[in-house]
């Protein structure tokens, strides 16, 4: 794909693709929104499941911060603006420990779940 690329006299730039190309884009955007969509989809049906006794709302900021940080415990550490050292201070965790739980190599208990959340100011159940 290579773009012709016009400049307005106002010195706005237009793009001119051919109609194959553009239909290209839309059809990748078509297919990123309908990933994103499933996803969505998914994660409600985890949540909110009243028949497992699950019904979580998981605030938009930290599933920012998830997606930004890489994982739940990360981005409850960013929240509280900890390093991964003064997170284990924090809860009596180890800091190696901390370290597996932010690169999902090791899932926290429910215990460490919950010490997780009490220092962090977050749910217990944001950090599954």
């Amino acid at each position: 794909m290579k773009p012709q690329i016009i400049k307005t006299e106002a010195g706005e730039e237009l793009v001119v693709l051919t109609r194959r190309e553009y239909d290209a884009l839309l059809a990748s955007i078509d297919a990123e929104e309908a990933e994103d969509c499933g996803t969505a989809r998914l994660m409600d049906a985890y949540l909110v499941d009243e028949a497992a006794g699950r019904v979580a709302a998981i605030p938009h900021w930290f599933v920012k911060l998830v997606i930004e940080q890489g994982s739940p415990v990360a981005a409850a550490r960013a929240y509280r603006g900890w390093t991964e050292a003064e997170l284990a201070q924090a809860t009596g965790l180890n800091g190696d420990l901390i370290a597996r739980f932010e690169r999902a190599e090791a899932e926290p208990d429910d215990g460490e779940r919950q010490r997780l959340a009490e220092q962090t100011g977050t749910e217990p159940d944001w950090l599954r």
